[in-house]
């Protein structure tokens, strides 16, 4: 039985005649009653099933309409991943964007480390990610995304938070609040050589899970640490941000997916990201 032969029954059924069902069909009358003949001999019985006939068909015009919209990326999952910091504005306006131009997708946001987006991508277990660089794999593609200065937080009322101007070597002896440096790509890797080479030693107060907990033991007090500007717009009460002192590189942040990542859900949002940041560069 196909799907052909539930139209005809269907159209017979409506019209209560096989002339006016074979107008409609645009087929030949006896072709149609031929068609009929032949499903009841399958079935092995008379068609009074016409409830259960359009149930099928619209589950396959449903189907395939599903189908249509999937292969232009209109509904479907995505899955991004994306570190604390890069939370700002920018990934909001991208988000509003695909939101609205492809509503039908859901989407599915875990805020992530670097090295767990990475992980997740090879493993197919993301879509997308916003992370640090670097992201060298030859199954991977990266887009630069944006970048912002490395700057202090630390707990209100700590000597480093009154300075008015910091230098490297006023780091000597303070306990830095870090996520592991295996989760990290390096991030603390210039901070802590500016201190070495101006003589400051520093060393590990406490080991966060994220950086959102990071931001939280630092403004209970148990230590300092560099993080990444974007962070300012975040407000935590008792942390207070400073400016470090020169030649520390910006922080990059940038998008990363699977280079054979074929998927048109994927494809939209990296238009998306394209077409806002287009935007973000004229209007400045």
């Amino acid at each position: 039985m196909e799907l052909r032969h539930l139209r005809y029954f269907v159209a017979v059924a409506e019209e209560l005649n096989f002339r006016r069902a074979a107008e409609r069909l645009r087929v030949a009358q006896p072709a149609l009653s031929a068609q009929i003949k032949n499903l009841e001999g399958e079935l092995g019985v008379r068609l009074f099933f016409l409830t259960e006939a359009r149930g099928v068909l619209g589950a396959a015009t449903h189907a395939e309409q599903l189908v249509r919209k999937a292969e232009h990326g209109l509904v479907g999952t995505l899955r991004v991943g994306v570190i604390t910091p890069a939370t700002g504005p920018l990934l909001a306006r991208v988000l509003r964007h695909y939101h609205q131009k492809y509503p039908g997708v859901t989407l599915s946001l875990s805020a992530l480390t670097s090295a767990e987006q990475l992980r997740r991508l090879r493993a197919g277990e993301l879509d997308a990610g916003l992370l640090r660089p670097p992201a060298t794999s030859p199954e991977l593609e990266m887009r630069f995304v944006e970048q912002a200065p490395m700057v202090l937080a630390a707990p209100a009322g700590h000597r480093l938070a009154k300075k008015r101007k910091l230098e490297w070597k006023d780091f000597n002896g303070e306990g830095l609040v870090m996520i592991h440096p295996d989760q990290q790509h390096g991030f603390y890797d210039p901070f802590i050589s500016a201190c070495v080479k101006a003589g400051a030693k520093t060393h590990v107060a406490q080991y966060a899970q994220d950086v959102q907990i990071k931001m939280w033991l630092i403004s209970a007090g148990f230590g300092i640490a560099p993080v990444t500007a974007t962070l300012v717009e975040i407000r935590r009460p008792g942390v207070v941000f400073r400016t470090l002192p020169p030649g520390l590189p910006p922080i990059q942040t940038v998008l990363v997916w699977r280079r054979l990542d074929a998927s048109p859900v994927v494809k939209n949002f990296l238009d998306c990201f394209s077409a806002v940041k287009l935007q973000k560069t004229n209007a400045s």
